[in-house]
């Protein structure tokens, strides 16, 4: 098999790098020519979460400027994991905290379009979707909880919360690799029986099935490829079209996307080279 070659973020010219946050490649080859043209790749994610793909690809200082829906990426000084955005860039904009849509807690595609459109200014720009990551815009069923962006602006954990969190890090080499062989069902009980994280995965898959699942994942990266055709519009120069890492949909044991998983649905990615917009 040939090694994939890893996602050339720095290595390649382009003056607009637009993410797509949990895109997996085999969805986005399925769907993009409905939206966009343009010469596409499979390439290999540095991390398989944002907070692994974030210091692992942005390792210096950077002239770019980001146009952040994920509040991994922000100007506030909120490291992760000893990494601070707010150094690796010339400018962030914290488009998660101004243009939050609290219906559906998330960004929304077209938000993010307009707030870019409206802020050009011909510099080598980054431009961050939170879809098709979770919650599905997609899915009125869908409990819509990710609470990253109140942990971003408050700052707040509870001391047992801390102190659980603590535990779980440093036991993590002793029960991390048998955890991730039991049957994703199993992992979510154990994780709710033990007051770990809502295993929103679980509650999902179990109030809709798995297929609907997927329906969904594929409908928002489709709202999205919509949204993306649009700004394309409005841009100059090259356009690249990639993700920070990818998303399990149930093969190989898993949901979702960990750190740190050797699951090639979580990192492998596009990387499209954009000549036009499909109308």
């Amino acid at each position: 098999m040939t090694e994939l070659e890893i996602q050339p973020i720095h290595e390649e010219e382009w003056d607009y790098l637009i993410v797509l946050d949990a895109c997996r490649y085999d969805y986005f080859k399925e769907n993009y020519s409905d939206f966009l043209e343009g010469d596409l790749s499979k390439v290999k994610s540095r991390g398989t979460s944002t907070p692994e793909w974030l210091p692992k690809t942005f390792t210096s200082r950077y002239k770019y400027r980001y146009f952040a829906g994920n509040p991994y990426v922000n100007s506030l000084g909120k490291a992760h994991e000893n990494w601070d955005p707010s150094k690796a860039f010339r400018q962030i904009e914290d488009v998660w905290a101004t243009d939050w849509n609290e219906e559906q807690n998330t960004v929304l595609p077209e938000d993010l379009t307009n707030r870019v459109i409206e802020e050009l200014d011909n510099q080598k720009t980054i431009i961050h979707y939170i879809q098709p990551h979770r919650p599905y815009i997609s899915c009125p069923q869908e409990e819509k909880v990710w609470n990253l962006q109140e942990r971003i602006v408050e700052d707040q954990e509870t001391e047992e919360a801390s102190t659980k969190r603590k535990m779980i890090e440093m036991t993590r080499p002793y029960w991390s690799k048998f955890f991730w062989k039991l049957p994703y069902r199993t992992r979510w009980k154990i994780k709710d029986l033990i007051g770990l994280e809502n295993p929103h995965w679980g509650a999902l898959v179990q109030d809709i099935g798995e297929e609907k699942v997927r329906e969904h994942y594929q409908q928002d990266l489709r709202m999205t490829l919509k949204e993306v055709a649009r700004l394309i519009e409005e841009l100059e120069g090259k356009v690249v079209v990639t993700a920070d890492h990818g998303e399990a949909l149930g093969e190989h044991n898993d949901w979702g996307h960990q750190i740190g998983s050797d699951n090639p649905k979580q990192y492998t990615v596009p990387w499209l080279e954009v000549e036009g917009v499909n109308r």
